[in-house]
């Protein structure tokens, strides 16, 4: 899966939609785990690379995140994860500002 991380366009990764998950398991000491997206029951393969590079380092089981998946060589992968409310964040500082705000 390493061969498909350092294969991935950045640009084309932008732009696939962020889609809530929940992490299933996640071993920082072997450098992998699982998440699911909500409504689906495909696993995603989460890299710890993949979080190094979205600025995680670790992650707890149930804990809720945005995840940009793509079909890897081997089936589905996060191609970036963020935390929950970094994603609801980055999604807000996003919006248009209308006259109402």
């Amino acid at each position: 899966q390493l061969t498909d991380i350092a294969e991935m366009d950045q640009d084309a990764v932008a732009r696939v939609p962020l889609q809530p998950g929940r992490v299933k398991w996640f071993d920082k000491a072997k450098g992998f785990g699982f998440a699911n997206v909500f409504g689906l029951p495909d696993d995603v393969f989460l890299h710890v690379e993949v979080l190094r590079r979205s600025g995680l380092s670790d992650l707890s089981p149930g804990e809720a995140l945005a995840m940009r998946v793509i079909d890897g060589k081997r089936g589905r992968m996060a191609a970036e994860v963020l935390a929950w409310e970094a994603a609801l964040a980055r999604d807000e500082a996003a919006q248009p500002k209308t006259e109402d705000d």
